[in-house]
């Protein structure tokens, strides 16, 4: 599951980052307008103009760079009595055209929406996946509700300080030496059984259970046709 996921939100992340680009380059058009009207730059006149939030100027550490650049430039220039001071090799240019900030904000402002609209879609394919799996879960825990109990008696014909390991989508996986043991708190579904020195089998055969070699591990399965308590004898035997 957790790769599944990975899978369906990373289209979320790009969104994520385009708006986070797009906010940023919102601000540094604002931010270069208001030094080419020499307009004094406050956080208040920006988050209008912008309609950007201040929490955005005082949270995001690029943004509030951004900005002070713009505010250091625009009192340079001030200082200078109007004069565009020399290049600082900062992200603002001071000496961009009126109109073509215009045609940049315009732009940008066309982006920002466009990719909120993506972010709107993929979030809500998200919600719609995340309530599908919610119902799957319950579907499980009503079916796990019904489930007997089930305990598996491992028998080892040779004792071993080599671990076994027992995984399950459903159970904390945990390691344990060779040895025999009563292990409790089985229910339907299915578990993976692995020591690379040992192979596992059924000691008798029951019905609704298997228990069959599976890559490097052995896949023991317990269905919802077995109705009543019992405990399952695995033999485990040393490959010679």
């Amino acid at each position: 599951m957790p790769k599944d996921h990975e899978r369906n939100t990373s289209p979320l992340q790009e969104a994520r980052k385009k708006i986070a680009e797009e906010k940023y380059n919102t601000l540094k058009t604002v931010l270069e307008d208001m030094i080419h009207n020499e307009e004094e730059i406050t956080i208040s006149r920006v988050c209008k103009l912008s309609r950007l939030s201040k929490s955005y100027l005082h949270q995001n550490e690029r943004a509030k760079k951004l900005f002070n650049e713009a505010k250091a430039i625009a009192e340079e220039k001030t200082k200078y009595e109007g004069r565009i001071p020399a290049s600082t090799g900062l992200d603002i240019n001071p000496q961009m055209r009126h109109e073509d900030m215009l045609l940049q904000y315009e732009e940008v402002k066309r982006k920002l929406q466009e990719s909120y609209m993506i972010t709107f879609q993929l979030l809500q394919e998200e919600n719609k996946r995340l309530k599908q799996e919610i119902q799957e879960h319950k579907e499980q825990l009503e079916s796990l509700k019904k489930s007997p109990a089930f305990k598996l008696h491992l028998i080892p014909n040779e004792r071993s300080f080599t671990a076994y390991r027992i995984d399950s989508p459903l159970m904390i996986s945990f390691e344990s030496p060779v040895e025999e043991v009563v292990l409790n708190g089985f229910k339907w579904g299915e578990y993976s059984l692995s020591n690379p020195y040992y192979t596992f089998e059924l000691a008798t055969p029951i019905d609704g259970i298997t228990l069959e070699k599976k890559d490097n591990a052995y896949l023991l399965t317990i269905a919802d046709k077995v109705k009543e308590e019992l405990t399952i004898d695995i033999l485990m035997n040393v490959i010679n």
